[in-house]
C-alpha cells in the first residue's frame, strides 16, 4: 500500500491539495446526484442546479487562486525587502 507523507510538503502545498481534493469531490457529488435526480424526475429543473455547481466551484477556485497569489505576492515582498508595486 502507499502512504501519504505530508510531513515534507509546504503549507502551500497542503492547501492546494485541500481544495483540489475538495472541488473533486464536490463535482463528483453533485454531478452524479444530478444525474440520480435526473433520472427518478424527469421533469426536475436542471439548470437551477448546474447553476449550484457552478457557482461553488467558482468559489473554491477564486479562494485558491488568491490564497495563491496572496503567497506570491508575501514571497516577493520577503525577497525585494520592500512592498510590490
Amino acid at each position: 500500500m502507499w502512504q501519504l507523507n505530508l510531513s515534507n510538503r509546504s503549507t502551500t502545498d497542503i492547501v492546494v491539495l485541500m481544495f483540489s481534493f475538495l472541488i473533486s469531490v464536490v463535482l463528483f457529488v453533485m454531478v452524479v446526484g444530478a444525474v440520480v435526480a435526473k433520472l427518478m424526475h424527469p421533469n426536475l429543473d436542471m439548470p437551477n442546479i448546474v447553476e449550484a455547481v457552478t457557482l461553488m466551484i467558482s468559489n473554491i477556485l477564486g479562494a485558491l487562486i488568491g490564497f495563491i497569489g496572496g503567497r506570491a505576492y508575501g514571497r516577493a515582498e520577503a525577497i525585494n525587502g520592500q512592498e510590490v508595486k
